[in-house]
């Protein structure tokens, strides 16, 4: 029998047997089911694996894996299909890389819609490395890792760097210097870059990782300084599509003000977004297709060594610099406190 007829009869056999059981669920095909899984988590997805034959499998057709280690202990990482998984007796932390190990070994080999690796513990970097090198192997579209290494940091694997197939990419340091900064990348798919509680220097920036994303369209810095008493004084962002730029609880210290300052040449930014203490931000010109801007200013008031009326001056005179070059936004968000700032 052909492999087309055979496909259709299985077919016309499930839905009869999904006639006489009453279970639409089961009749959809392979593919919009592991579509459905794909919104729950991982751990969430293997337990499907008992609710009959028709799902002992599906899950190692999953396109998305999202694997969290928490820093609470009662997080199980148990076997869910006793045929495929073994219960061990290790550590937290063990059982949970065997357990991301045998997942991924088990696992049927497609690509990846999405990847996130979220870790609140410290684990080894090979296991990292491993689980990086797997995402990227099957060419991870959207890809999330939070980073916990206390021996040094973690560097990214060059299979990642150059990827065709990053769309979007998270990338969260528990503490600073947890994941190396790539001072250089070709990723021409990226559209969406997230950067968080990362220190630029002028080991680890020169302007090229931003380059190497000829695409980028969405640019996130969150809890991101220049690292003080260091050569580089200014982060260049050169984005040609860039449209969306947002800068939150920039981390620079008072005492960096006047030196540390943000560069910006996008000339198709749409939207810009800033919360927290103030840096400079230089845009090259004035934004044509700015659309909306949202400030959200503070400054601190309880550092007895600088004066709060001399600070709240300066941070002043600098916003308003920067409200300059703002002015064709349609729509200008600014909160109490900025205002109070003005």
């Amino acid at each position: 029998m052909e492999p087309r007829k055979k496909l259709k009869r299985n077919q016309e056999k499930r839905e009869e047997r999904c006639d006489e059981d009453l279970d639409r669920l089961s009749c959809l095909p392979d593919s919009i089911l592991t579509h459905i899984l794909s919104f729950l988590d991982t751990k969430s997805v293997i337990r499907t694996s008992v609710l009959s034959k028709r799902y002992k499998l599906l899950w190692t057709m999953s396109p998305c894996l999202d694997f969290k280690l928490t820093e609470l202990l009662s997080d199980s990482f148990d076997s869910y299909d006793a045929s495929v998984f073994s219960q061990g007796k290790s550590s937290h932390v063990v059982s949970f890389m065997a357990y991301v190990n045998r997942i991924m070994q088990f696992r049927e080999h497609s690509n990846l819609v999405a990847f996130r690796l979220s870790l609140h513990k410290d684990v080894c970097l090979d296991f990292a490395q491993k689980c990086i090198d797997y995402a990227a192997h099957h060419k991870v579209q959207h890809l999330r890792l939070r980073g916990f290494f206390k021996r040094k940091p973690f560097a990214l694997p060059e299979m990642l760097l150059n990827s065709s197939s990053l769309i979007t990419l998270h990338l969260h340091n528990a503490t600073c210097n947890c994941i190396e900064l790539p001072i250089s990348a070709a990723l021409p798919s990226l559209k969406v870059l997230c950067l968080k509680n990362f220190e630029f220097c002028d080991r680890n920036f020169s302007g090229g990782l931003f380059v190497g994303c000829p695409n980028l369209e969405t640019l996130v810095l969150i809890k991101c300084c220049i690292r003080p008493v260091d050569k580089l004084k200014a982060l260049d962002v050169n984005c040609s599509n860039l449209k969306n730029l947002e800068i939150e609880y920039w981390r620079s210290p008072w005492r960096c003000f006047d030196e540390h300052m943000i560069n910006v040449n996008a000339p198709k930014l749409a939207f810009f977004k800033f919360q927290g203490h103030l840096v400079r931000v230089n845009f090259k010109d004035v934004l044509p297709c700015l659309e909306r801007a949202c400030i959200d200013l503070c400054y601190p008031t309880a550092c007895f060594m600088v004066n709060a009326n001399e600070r709240k001056q300066m941070i002043s005179e600098s916003f308003l610099s920067m409200l300059h070059h703002l002015c064709n936004a349609r729509l200008l968000s600014l909160s109490l406190k900025t205002v109070e700032v003005l």
